[in-house]
């Protein structure tokens, strides 16, 4: 069985080589899941960082970011793996318009060794991604965050539910919207469905980008109001103050 296995990882990499996740050429096996030269392309996020969001700050004493010292927000707290600058947004942009799913891989065991510690000390009972509505699912034929939340939780041992958070409306695209009026566009963009017998209490949701937080807070305040105690989140992008 291990040599058919080998034999089809093969054949698979011979008709569907994997690219790099930051420059899109091909790799060979020596080169793991990403170039070398590539990865020092990346900005991982590092402390100081908003003991709420988990954007990176420039000074530790502040504790919070601009944005969460100026708002409210749902969450209870979240982690991100890199600054989103040019070269993470890029990769993010082919992953999710140019079916490179594999990124799925480099993606979910970097947030693992960048936030693994502390996905731990939290302690969450069940990874939920950000669901897609059933349009935007059709067209792109894959959920980004689906991909990237299996493969945290296949290395953390954590389950990962797809069921209890239902995107059920189309929303307006959020770029050209303030914080206040993305939090009222999704307000009644997502439902849960909770199965009685998983008695959630900490949750961790899983998305590519975090910006304003609006899309963390819609599912946040929802799910507490289903009972959840606690809600995190990982993301793979996030800004920054410190730069």
């Amino acid at each position: 069985m291990d040599l058919l296995r080998k034999s089809a990882d093969i054949g698979l990499r011979l008709l569907f080589p994997p690219r790099c996740p930051v420059c899109r050429d091909i790799l060979v096996p020596e080169d793991g899941k990403i170039h070398a030269a590539c990865h020092k392309k990346l900005k991982y996020v590092q402390e100081p960082v908003c003991l709420l969001c988990g954007k990176p700050i420039l000074e530790a004493e502040d504790e919070y970011c601009s944005d969460c010292m100026a708002r409210r927000h749902y969450f209870d707290g979240g982690r991100a793996v890199w600054i989103y600058e040019k070269h993470i947004r890029q990769s993010i942009i082919w992953f999710k318009y140019k079916h490179c799913r594999e990124f799925a891989d480099f993606y979910g065991e970097s947030a693992v060794s960048a936030d693994g510690y502390w996905i731990e000390h939290i302690h969450p009972d069940v990874i939920i991604p950000i669901p897609l509505n059933r349009k935007k699912l059709r067209t792109r034929g894959f959920n980004q965050a689906e991909l990237f939340a299996k493969v945290i939780g296949r290395r953390m041992n954590i389950t990962v539910d797809t069921k209890t958070l239902i995107r059920s409306h189309w929303t307006e695209p959020q770029k050209n919207l303030s914080p206040i009026q993305r939090f009222a566009n999704l307000k009644k963009a997502f439902q849960v469905h909770l199965n009685p017998q998983k008695q959630y209490k900490t949750v961790l949701l899983i998305d590519d980008i975090y910006t304003t937080g609006s899309t963390m807070d819609a599912c946040a305040k929802l799910l507490k109001e289903h009972g959840i105690l606690k809600v995190y989140f990982v993301v793979l992008g996030i800004g920054s103050d410190a730069y």
